[in-house]
């Protein structure tokens, strides 16, 4: 049993390993590209469909919808968490690391812009349209901030069924709010790839550095 465990353990570091190199080799690319003014052929078509969204009623939801993502939404969503997790399972090491997290794939992501310093598709304030584009905040903050939600509620779920309800509703959440940017002409769709794989890697490091500190307070507790 016990070298079942570890043959697990040792796949999950495998694939974790491998998908934060990926996610963090195709940001590279995708930043790359950009600075070169590399033409991405798939991007002016995926732009053109969704943008014809942006009308009528899925125009308002998506306003509306996009806020989820932002940094007030983001903020009262932490909060909301923290409450949770210091009445349901007194974990202070995660009410500590998930907002310091957040705060630094914000910071990180503000000098990224700045780095790059891409143009947006069209300047609205009314939805966080401002500043520079590459890469999208939205994108790249909401895996992180419902990502690292999504690890600590699997936990406390006993059902298969409601862990991988929990994972849909993660990637439907994720996924559309990453669309609103571009359907609202905020960001390119270049931006919000590169907001997911680069919050991907924030993400996989957050829940690594999780472990580290958790199982060193949990050590010194005893």
């Amino acid at each position: 049993m016990a070298q079942n465990n570890k043959s697990l353990a040792d796949s999950r570091t495998y694939v974790t390993v491998i998908t934060l190199l990926v996610a963090f080799i195709s940001f590279l690319i995708l930043m790359y590209g950009i600075n070169a003014e590399v033409v991405f052929s798939w991007e002016k078509p995926v732009q053109n469909y969704l943008q014809k969204w942006n009308s009528g009623l899925a125009s308002l939801v998506f306003t509306y919808w996009t806020e989820l993502g932002s940094r007030l939404g983001l903020a009262i969503v932490v909060i909301l968490f923290s409450i949770w997790v210091w009445r349901k399972q007194r974990d202070y090491v995660a009410i500590g690391i998930v907002p310091l997290s957040v705060f630094a794939t914000d910071k990180l992501n503000s000098f990224i812009k700045e780095l790059v310093g891409r143009d947006r598709p069209s300047i609205n304030p009314a939805i966080d349209a401002v500043g520079y584009s590459f890469p999208s905040g939205h994108a790249m903050m909401s895996i992180v901030t419902y990502g690292l939600i999504f690890y600590f509620v699997v936990v406390s779920l006993e059902k298969r069924s409601e862990q991988v309800m929990a994972f849909l509703i993660l990637i439907v959440l994720v996924g559309t709010i990453g669309i609103s940017r571009i359907v609202l002409s905020a960001h390119y769709p270049t931006d919000v790839v590169a907001g997911y794989c680069l919050g991907l890697v924030c993400l996989l490091l957050t829940l690594k550095l999780y472990k580290v500190v958790n199982t060193f307070v949990q050590g010194f507790a005893k």
